[in-house]
């Protein structure tokens, strides 16, 4: 774990998360990296309007 981050809970299917560890697993990453990637995507891209 990185120094400055804390540790989250968050809810993920079974499937989901088998399939996210399996694949970066073979893109030599770990499931918390995916995330923190994909957290930053989403947190970082212009609303649309409704």
């Amino acid at each position: 774990m990185s120094k400055g981050t804390k540790l989250r809970t968050v809810r993920v299917e079974d499937d989901l998360w088998a399939a996210a560890k399996e694949r970066a697993e073979i893109d030599n990453r770990t499931v918390s990296d995916v995330v923190r990637e994909a957290l930053t995507m989403y947190a970082l891209t212009e609303r649309t309007p409704a």
